[in-house]
């Protein structure tokens, strides 16, 4: 039985396999969704790499001294058919990889990540929202909150802080009683700030419902209040 590899999918698509190495990678794909969907993206390449001969790559003959013309006839095919397999799965990764690079490089190049957190950010649009910007810290906090059958879903934008700091939000509940909604630690660029004008998104919960909520209070970890967000 032809023994069959993850790492033969590049070959696959490119066509180098020979027939019963193709029946067994065929036989392979049924059964492995991690090899089908890579076949297509190594399919895309092979029209970028065609130009390039493997000949250009093979070393240098054998001492005529030491093999007879029919080994090294016969070697040189098998070096040549190990360098083409070779070299055209390695330039086909090799495009893919910097296929995914430039993606990623894509995607993560704008606003800070900790910016747009999407399950806040759609907290703060659809819920109903409490802001303020204490006059003397000069930050500026935005809460949004709903109602959830465990008690409140709360969403926050912060601004105008600097770090290093550890930092917390709490709810107060009409009783007195407090949670901690979140925790979080601000580097030192900060957020909102200039150089760094880019809000903090963050969300989290409390078990207080929406209509026992007092106020909330963002402080450090060693109990300095930074802004009260009354409800």
């Amino acid at each position: 039985m032809t023994e069959v590899h993850h790492e033969d999918v590049a070959a696959y698509a490119l066509g180098l396999l020979d027939g019963d190495e193709r029946a067994a990678f065929e036989r392979h794909l049924h059964g492995c969704g991690t090899c089908s969907a890579e076949v297509g993206s190594f399919a895309a390449m092979g029209e970028l790499i065609k130009g390039v001969h493997p000949d250009d790559l093979l070393p240098q003959p054998p001492d005529p001294q030491v093999e007879s013309l029919l080994v090294r006839r016969a070697a040189t095919e098998r070096r040549r058919r190990s360098l083409h397999r070779a070299f055209m799965t390695a330039a086909a990764c090799v495009l893919v990889a910097a296929g995914v690079y430039l993606g990623v490089s894509a995607t993560t190049a704008g606003p800070d990540p900790d910016s747009i957190h999407s399950p806040a950010r759609a907290l703060l649009m659809t819920g109903r929202t409490y802001s303020v910007t204490d006059p003397a810290t000069g930050v500026t906090g935005l809460v949004g909150v709903e109602d959830k059958g465990w008690g409140t879903h709360v969403a926050l934008e912060l601004k105008g802080v600097k770090g290093p700091l550890q930092c917390r939000l709490m709810a107060v509940g009409d009783d007195g009683r407090s949670e901690v909604v979140a925790s979080w630690g601000i580097p030192d660029k900060g957020y909102g700030v200039p150089g760094s004008p880019d809000p903090l998104l963050l969300h989290g919960g409390t078990s207080l419902p929406q209509d026992e909520l007092n106020h909330f209070t963002i402080q450090t970890f060693d109990g300095r209040t930074l802004a009260t967000v009354a409800v």
